[in-house]
């Protein structure tokens, strides 16, 4: 009974070596359940082995001697086919990363440059002179507004004309919205003749308002005229700025300087000398260390600080005018402002500030005749270097 025992576990092991090698299942039991247990285990003629091999398949595997059927670990596999696929493929964990720079939107490019022409306010009026000495602080003055941002400029051109600029590299010196300074284009052809300026000055080019000075140069005597300034521009701009309308064409820039005008309770206002430019403005004052800087030494130290100083304009053509103040702004200056009037009319310009010689607008009236404009001190510290009208189209 042993031995018959020890060899059907030799054959349900070769068995299992069989399935799992060709994927069927051995029945060895054989077809007849009642045979026999010596016809059961013979292996020689082909009974068994033939038997066990293609036989039904619903019989399932053979018994475990020991009454548990065939363990796991022989390597029979179950009846439900082939062992699933337990480990799927690993999932994508790097997914290509995201464009962190999106494209930039879109722009509109920049318009084609074209040339455009910015005419000074005073385009067209009559030419203004200048006759003054290397060391004055006189300048003919011009008003061109309306430029781009100059980021939008490729080239901004300084055009004019002249008259009797007839010493090269002597004859006067240009400055832009106070850069410079530029020599004034001369030619020994126009001793008394007409001429014309071009100067490069994209550089000193502001957005809006641009002024353009035209002053002396280092001649013992610089005489010259100047006329019809523009800057001629090439920019990115959609279209150019219409010219305004010239004014009337007798109108002229008219200007008086400080010491031109008349002065009230002449003690209280310090009046330098224009010959020092350091000094050349008039000022009320009351402190004695001023008494040395009055050009006429008609100054007195402990005054109230209150009078007039009066500028007075005849035979004004008709016209719509800017009225222009140019005065010494410092830090001690009248907390009100500096009170003008215009022919009776008051407005007050602040001249508190560390700016030094400076230019401010008063305002735009229709003018003509006599014109009077009045600073008129109230006992603070007020500052006038020069009372300029300047005509404008309109």
């Amino acid at each position: 009974m042993a031995r018959t025992a020890t060899r059907y576990v030799a054959l349900a092991a070769l068995a299992a070596m069989l399935v799992a090698c060709t994927g069927a299942t051995l029945d060895l039991n054989g077809p007849a359940a009642d045979a026999g247990p010596a016809e059961a285990g013979t292996l020689d003629g082909g009974s068994g082995m033939d038997r066990g091999v293609g036989g039904e398949a619903d019989r399932g595997p053979a018994p475990d001697p020991d009454g548990g059927g065939l363990p796991e670990d022989r390597g029979v596999p179950p009846d439900e086919g082939p062992a699933p696929d337990l480990a799927p493929p690993p999932p994508d964990l790097a997914p290509p990363p995201p464009d962190l720079a999106p494209p930039p939107p879109d722009m509109d490019p920049l318009p084609a440059a074209r040339d455009c022409q910015y005419r000074s306010v005073t385009f067209g009026a009559a030419r203004v002179e200048i006759d003054v000495g290397p060391a004055s602080p006189e300048r003919l003055t011009f008003r061109v507004d309306g430029l781009p941002d100059p980021a939008l400029i490729d080239e901004a051109i300084l055009r004019f004309d002249s008259h009797d600029a007839d010493h090269p590299g002597e004859e006067g010196r240009i400055y832009v919205n106070g850069q410079g300074p530029y020599d004034l284009p001369a030619d020994l052809a126009w001793d008394n003749a007409a001429g014309t300026g071009a100067v490069d000055v994209t550089g000193d080019v502001v957005a809006g308002t641009n002024r353009i000075e035209f002053g002396p140069g280092p001649l013992d005597r610089s005489y010259f005229g100047i006329a019809n300034v523009q800057l001629t521009v090439r920019a990115r701009v959609a279209e150019c700025q219409a010219a305004p309308p010239p004014p009337p064409p007798d109108a002229v820039v008219r200007e008086i300087r400080y010491p031109r005008a008349e002065y009230t309770n002449r003690r209280t206002w310090v009046v330098g000398c224009e010959n020092n430019p350091a000094r050349a403005y008039a000022f009320t004052a009351a402190g004695d260390e001023h008494v040395p800087t009055d050009c006429e030494g008609l100054y007195r130290a402990g005054g109230n600080r209150v009078g007039d100083a009066i500028f007075r304009f005849d035979d004004v053509v008709a016209a719509d005018y800017d009225i222009v103040i140019r005065s010494r702004h410092t830090e001690n200056r009248n907390p009100a402002g500096a009170l003008f009037l215009v022919n009776g009319e008051g407005r007050r310009i602040s001249q508190r500030s560390d700016r030094d010689v400076t230019e401010d607008t008063w305002g735009r009236r229709r003018l003509g005749g006599q014109v009077e404009v009045i600073l008129r001190a109230e006992g603070q510290s007020d500052c006038v270097i020069a009372v300029r009208l300047e005509p404008v189209g309109g």
